[in-house]
């Protein structure tokens, strides 16, 4: 089998789904098989195309591009020496004027004060969550595998009035 073969079986936890916004003020889509490392110990370097996003006291979530070659770990968690949790979430990207009030509508957390680079953990709809803000309206949301359909239509559903 070759590595085109199993990349193209690949599939995303929110395959066959609807979800995904192309809105003015809202844009939301999944960003699937990202190489996401929970690293202890110092800050890591951030990979290009990447973020790293503190979950706790020298503890990181390293989200960085996906992987060229299907493999049982990716490189990024070898290379940082890290645990390899790709395969346990899938991230989400809410952009726009409208996303924070999304989100706002399901998370006990106050979003607005996290500032951009920062991230934290809670619930989101229900959802155990590690939510990044990439820039002032823009977001990453880490969701484990398993409630990402419930998740999405979630998301979908608080959105509908900016669709």
């Amino acid at each position: 089998m070759t590595a085109e073969s199993v990349l193209g079986t690949r599939r995303t936890p929110l395959t066959g789904t609807v979800f995904g916004l192309d809105a003015p003020a809202l844009r939301m889509s999944e960003t699937p098989y990202r190489s996401l490392v929970e690293v202890r110990g110092g800050r890591p370097a951030t990979p290009v195309d990447g973020h790293v996003w503190g979950l706790g006291p020298r503890w990181w979530l390293v989200d960085g591009p996906p992987p060229e070659v299907p493999a049982l770990e990716v490189p990024l968690a070898a290379e940082l020496g890290g645990v390899d949790v790709s395969g346990q979430r899938t991230a989400l990207v809410l952009s726009g004027e409208h996303a924070l009030t999304v989100m706002a509508h399901g998370c006990p957390v106050d979003l607005e004060v996290v500032a951009v680079g920062g991230a934290v953990q809670g619930l989101l709809a229900g959802c155990q969550v590690v939510v990044g803000r990439v820039g002032e309206q823009e977001w990453r949301c880490y969701v484990r595998a398993s409630f990402a359909r419930h998740l999405a239509a979630w998301l979908t559903d608080a959105a509908s009035e900016y669709a």
